[in-house]
């Protein structure tokens, strides 16, 4: 307990042992030295106050002669009878008791920033005691230079508080905290389900938006800004905007508040069906293109999708090709799903279907110009028209044999091609562009015939017989049978490719377009033409059935290898033989 013993009080006392350390006594300042002060207490000797004791607060420990001041007794020197003393300390016994009641508390306390403590925090005045203040809890409302913050006058919470060691840390953040806390709990106290109130946007995250409604940030998830799926806040959002709201929940011990921006208005999708029925024509605005489709508003928070199979009547790459975002279009409602919120919709079905004419507008036979749009394995895609589109099979691209339509055709080509025929249900139309060039089977017959001596360079050879290149379209075979007078095992015993020889027609098959060639006897007599299969059967009726099944089977090999996957026929010999059409000519 503090004892407060005045001057006169002290006259009155012969002996300094009445006096004990701790005691806070007044006196006047009598001397002015450089290292102490003398202070008059009413006793006999001055007491002793060494400058490092005086209050840090003094404006650069300055005191004056004359001055009346308190000052602690720290330490009694009964032999000299010399008391010495402390200012600092005065000042922080009287005021050390109302600062821990405050701690105790939990109330806050003021003081004033006075200078700054290098890379930690700040020195603070509490009327009299000095506190640190870290910097780590100035707060986010208060500036952070010494400069600006010198001399205020700020409130502070208490965080540790310790007599013995003199040790006082005091948190401005940490009353801002409570101050928000308390605040909230007036602002729950007003807080109804369904009110809407005023606030301010204070910051923006992916999840959605914060608001500020009286002191206490509340949040309106991205779910809740609009009627339709958001991915992140519109862009219109910006901090500061002032917004309405409305509560949909809050829990006062979490401390939190859900709003809503889009409840603040009736849910467009009750009865969106009797809205949008099923071919009803309406009009929007193009708000987004994806890969797959366009959405179109049409009216607001209510969106429908235009896949792309139904934004055009032909085959775009991307729905890029066919609209952009803020383009006006009228399109046609296929389907409205209430439960699902979602709306299927066509702009192709607002335009005439150019399929619907087709078979009147290309015939068979007609010959029409097109461009070549797509490449795959099995032919190439014309585009005749927009929506109108025809395949080449690889088949109908030459008369001659093409591996891959890219050998012959590249996309963007402009060609002519023929009409083979137009089926307007299947949406298909099958081209030719060989039909417009010469047949050169056609040429061969002309001028070529049986007996016929040709020359020509062997291009292939298999172990059943090789071909000759008799024109640049038309290969014959020498079976292995007809190359030589002599029998040989194998061709290659006798020909090389690159060779050029002659050779005489011996069989032409127009049918499948085959020729039939003979190295033996080239400038004799005609020989007997070979007998067909059926009249080789009616010959040699003794060799049984099987062999006349294996024959049967065998020519049915040959007739399916004589037609490619299109079922046309091809010219070239070595795709149109094998060895299936051999056996016979073996046996």
């Amino acid at each position: 307990m503090e004892q407060r013993i005045k001057m006169e009080d002290a006259f009155s006392e012969s002996d300094v042992k009445m006096y004990s350390r701790g005691d806070v006594i007044s006196g006047t300042v009598v001397q002015v030295n450089e290292n102490e002060i003398l202070v008059d207490i009413g006793y006999k000797s001055e007491g002793i106050l060494p400058t490092a004791e005086l209050s840090p607060f003094r404006t650069e420990g300055k005191i004056e002669e004359g001055e009346e001041i308190e000052v602690l007794v720290t330490y009694i020197d009964e032999e000299k009878g010399t008391v010495y003393a402390s200012e600092k300390q005065a000042e922080y016994e009287k005021r050390i008791d109302v600062l821990e009641e405050a701690y105790r508390a939990g109330e806050a306390v003021e003081g004033e920033v006075v200078n700054e403590v290098k890379s930690a925090g700040y020195h603070v005045n509490l009327d009299g005691i000095r506190a640190f203040l870290p910097g780590s809890h100035l707060g986010d409302d208060l500036p952070s230079s010494i400069d600006e913050l010198r001399g205020q006058r700020i409130q502070l919470k208490i965080l540790e508080l310790s007599r013995r060691d003199k040790n006082l840390v005091v948190s401005h953040k940490a009353y801002i905290k409570e101050q928000e806390r308390e605040r909230r709990m007036a602002l729950f106290d007003t807080l109804e389900k369904e009110q809407e109130i005023d606030g301010t946007i204070r910051s923006i995250v992916d999840f959605g938006l914060f608001v500020d409604i009286g002191g206490f940030e509340g949040l309106v998830h991205r779910s809740e800004i609009a009627w339709k799926d958001l991915p992140v806040p519109p862009a219109e959002y910006k901090v500061g905007d002032p917004v309405k709201v409305k509560v949909i929940d809050f829990d006062r011990e979490k401390g939190k508040v859900s709003l809503s921006i889009k409840r603040l208005r009736p849910n467009p999708w009750d009865g969106i069906s009797d809205r949008y029925p099923v071919g009803a024509q309406v009009t929007g605005a193009i708000v987004s293109v994806t890969d797959f489709g366009a959405f179109v508003e049409l009216e607001q928070d209510v969106e429908g999708l235009v896949h792309v199979s139904e934004l055009s009547w032909g085959h775009p790459e991307s729905p890029k090709d066919v609209v952009s975002e803020g383009d006006e279009v009228t399109v046609v409602v296929l389907n409205c799903d209430d439960g699902a919120r979602r709306i299927s919709l066509s702009l192709r079905r607002t335009q005439r279907d150019p399929w619907e004419d087709v078979e009147t507008k290309y015939p068979r036979g007609q010959v029409v110009a097109g461009s070549v749009t797509k490449l795959t394995d099995f032919g190439a895609f014309v585009k005749l028209e927009d929506g109108v589109e025809g395949l080449v099979h690889v088949s109908e691209i030459d008369w001659g044999h093409v591996n891959h339509p890219r050998d012959v055709l590249s996309e963007g080509d402009e060609v002519e091609v023929k009409i083979l025929n137009a089926d307007p249900e299947e949406r298909r139309i099958s081209l030719s562009i060989r039909e417009l060039k010469d047949n050169p089977w056609r040429q061969f017959l002309d001028k070529h015939a049986i007996d016929e001596v040709v020359e020509g360079e062997i291009t292939e050879i298999k172990d059943f017989g090789a071909f000759l290149r008799i024109t640049n379209d038309v290969d014959g075979l020498i079976h292995v049978s007809e190359i030589s007078e002599e029998r040989i095992a194998t061709p290659a015993d006798v020909l090389t490719i690159g060779d050029k020889v002659q050779a005489r027609i011996i069989g032409i098959n127009e049918e499948k377009r085959q020729v039939r060639l003979t190295m033996r006897n080239l400038f004799g007599p005609p020989e007997i033409p070979p007998m067909s299969f059926e009249e080789r059967e009616r010959e040699q009726p003794g060799r049984g059935g099987r062999r006349r099944k294996e024959r049967g089977r065998s020519k049915e090999r040959v007739d399916r290898r004589f037609l490619d996957d299109a079922g046309h026929e091809s010219l070239s010999m070595r795709d149109l033989l094998g060895e299936a059409t051999l056996d016979d000519d073996a046996e």
